[in-house]
């Protein structure tokens, strides 16, 4: 149970952040410069909402509570749970988002294109999309 608790809330944070992460512009780093971006699963229903300024987004859920944030340092983000405890990172490479947990195991994939990141589970199937404005 606790294994899959961890990977739906990778899930939920490489969705929330992978997003985010790759539509950041330099404008975007400025500290008064605030991205919102919305998740939904491969359904279409929402996954919740993160807001980025400068290299912390913070996530929350579908309702708007807090689902935790990550910290973003060159390529790599260090994602946490809502209690502060690390769960895993994310590695970006171009145009492509590599989420592990805390293991090392890798648990998703994302690809963005424009504003648009689609999200995949370890198996290679489409878990969700994050559109960024």
């Amino acid at each position: 149970m606790n294994l899959r608790r961890l990977v739906k809330t990778m899930t939920t944070l490489a969705m929330a952040f992978l997003i985010a992460a790759p539509a950041v512009t330099p404008a975007a780093t400025s500290t008064s410069k605030t991205t919102t971006s919305k998740h939904t699963t491969s359904s279409g229903s929402s996954a919740g909402r993160s807001t980025t300024q400068g290299n912390v987004t913070r996530h929350t859920s579908k309702t708007g509570s807090s689902a935790g944030k990550s910290v973003r340092q060159g390529n790599t983000t260090k994602h946490y749970d809502k209690s502060g405890k690390v769960v895993g990172k994310s590695v970006t490479q171009g145009n492509t988002t590599r989420t592990t947990d805390n293991s090392g195991k890798t648990v998703g994939k994302s690809t963005t294109t424009g504003n648009t990141t689609v999200h995949k589970d370890a198996q290679g199937r489409t878990t969700g999309k994050t559109v960024t404005k």
